[in-house]
Order: structure tokens, then sequence, then C-alpha cells
């Protein structure tokens, strides 16, 4: 039944220009449509036909109504969070009660943000459910594309002196990395997604899983989580390097976040983001951070892997990667 889920989205995708799409473990998809007007909207998807909320409005996150309005909405994933735009500020959306890890872990890694000379968006108010953020100056690395390179330069300039700061967040370690990739495995199965694939992933998962195991952990330091090219923002104006999304942090291996960021640097040339040239440089810059943060070669090959396979996964609920996501699948089983 969960693979007729799939294939439902993938016509929504043409009818309502959906653009991203989340697995539940219920078989059903949370996701992202817009109207025709451009008003995003969120809504779950299951074997009874889609459900859309009204546009600013979740029943879970009642902060949500009275944040709406005059305001942009950017992101809504229905039930869990949203993010809004008002002018210069952003206010991030959760359940009740949620918030406030949100708001000490963003200012504590902000801290050592600063220390790093990285830096952070303000947490300018809050309650229980909402945390607002000031802006940042600068556009992402991605949207950069071989305009970023100066950007580039400035993370591998900052980043060891980021791993190398503190901040009361909690660990993550080789075993939440592989139960993360198999988590994503599941999903694969369970909406018999790349079904001409999906045996292969699973054994490079498990090789995957096996190796994050059996190695031998490197010294551990303060990870964003989560970093890729889309969380890092490069003001050429001000030479100013910001980073978002700080509530993912967490202490970990260094290579973790590396292979993260190298694994999404070779996904964009694949997509025509970033000219294989610029790709290739960013590659000796990050070379030279493991080196300098001690990320042993194993490590990073064995994070690089995960990251592959679990990008192959996620992409698979991404209906705009159909014309791409064959060639990178291939390209993570290549390697792993």
């Amino acid at each position: 039944m969960s693979g007729a889920v799939l294939a439902a989205l993938h016509a929504l995708h043409g009818e309502r220009g959906v653009r991203r799409a989340w697995p539940g473990a219920d078989g059903t998809l949370t996701l992202e449509t817009r109207d025709a007007d451009g008003t995003l909207r969120a809504g779950r998807l299951g074997p009874d036909g889609l459900t859309l909320a009204p546009a600013g409005v979740d029943r879970k996150l009642p902060a949500l109504t009275g944040a709406a309005p005059g305001g942009d909405l950017l992101v809504h994933r229905l039930h869990k969070r949203a993010v809004l735009r008002h002018g210069h500020r952003f206010t991030k959306v959760v359940r009740p009660g949620r918030a406030e890890p949100i708001r000490v872990a963003s200012e504590a890694v902000g801290e050592a943000c600063a220390a790093a000379g990285i830096a952070a968006a303000p947490v300018l108010a809050g309650t229980d459910d909402t945390v607002v953020f000031g802006a940042l100056a600068g556009r992402t690395l991605h949207d950069l594309g071989a305009d970023g390179l100066p950007g580039w330069e400035a993370l591998a300039r900052a980043w060891p002196a980021f791993v190398a700061g503190a901040a009361p967040v909690g660990a993550h370690d080789a075993a939440r990395e592989a139960a993360t990739l198999t988590g994503w495995l599941d999903h694969l199965d369970r909406f018999d997604a790349l079904p001409s694939h999906r045996a292969a992933l699973r054994a490079a998962g498990e090789r995957v899983a096996a190796d994050l195991a059996a190695g031998r952990p490197d010294a551990a330091g303060l990870l964003h989580r989560d970093l890729h090219d889309k969380q890092v923002l490069w003001d050429a104006a001000t030479g100013t390097l910001g980073l978002l999304d700080l509530d993912t942090a967490a202490v970990g291996e260094p290579a973790l976040d590396l292979a993260n960021l190298a694994a999404h640097v070779d996904l964009r040339v694949l997509q025509g983001v970033v000219p294989a040239a610029t790709a290739a440089e960013v590659r000796g810059l990050m070379a030279w951070v493991a080196e300098a943060v001690g990320a042993t070669p194993a490590r990073l090959d064995a994070y690089g892997r995960s990251a592959r396979l679990r990008l192959a996964c996620v992409y698979a609920f991404r209906p705009g990667a159909a014309v791409w996501l064959d060639s990178w699948v291939e390209e993570a089983l290549s390697g792993a």
C-alpha cells in the first residue's frame, strides 16, 4: 500500500508542485506543496489520499496561527515545525514545550561560532514554542555556486576552531549515525522506493554500519551534524561567514561533518549547481581541514559512504530528483 502512496506523491509533483516529502513509520508521507498563487501548504499523503492543512495553520503548532499573518512561510513540516520570515527576523515554530532546547543550543553553539570567527543568527526572543532569530548577511554557498569559492576558503580557515569549541550539547557517535542510515533504508522498504536498487543499498548500508562500528573512532569535537552548502552563508562585501541551524549540534567525530559536506559537493556537481573544477578545489580545502582536525582517512571514508547512501534515500522522497537520482544511487553504490 505504501508503494502506492509514493506513486501518488510523484503524480502530485506534476499537479501541485510538491517540493519535498518526509516518510513516516505509519506508511504516510508528510509533504510541502504550493497552491497556484505560490502559497506554501503542508499536508499528509496516505492510503486515503491527500489532506492539506489551511495555509499557515497547524493544530499541533498553535503558535503558527498567530505568527503567520504578515510573514512569509518558508518551511512547514506538518505537526513538526515551521519557519517564517518577517523582514529581517525569522521565527521557528515547534510544538509547545520544545523551543527551549533550540534556544539554548543556538545560543551556546553561537558562542562557539563567534570564537571561531563565524557569524550565527542571534536569538532575539522566544516562547515555549517559538524562537525568533535575527537575519544573517550573505547568500548560501549552494546559491553562490562557483562564485562561492572564497566562502569555502573562509570555512576551511574557521572550521578547526569551531571543532575545538565547546557547547552543552549531546553526543552523536558512529552507532547513532549507523542507526540513522538504517532508518532511512527501512523507509525505502516501507514505501517500495528505488526497487531496482534497494537490495544493493541495504547490503551497502550494512557494510557501512559494520565499518562505522568496527573502526577506531577519531577524537571527538564539536559537530554541526547537518553541515552542507545550504547551511553556510558567505557575504563577499564584508567577508563574513555565517552558519545556520545550530540546534542540530552535537559532540562527535569531525569526519561526520566533513564527509557530509563532501557528499553534498559531489551531489551538486551531478545536479549542475557547482562546476567540477570548483568542487575539486573544495575537496582540496576539506582535505586540509580533515588533517587539521584529526579526521583520519578511514573514518572519512566510512562516514562519507554513509552520507552518500543516506542522501540517496532522502532524495527518493523528493519527486524533483527523479531526473538524476539513479545516477546518484549508482555513484553511491560504486563507493560502498
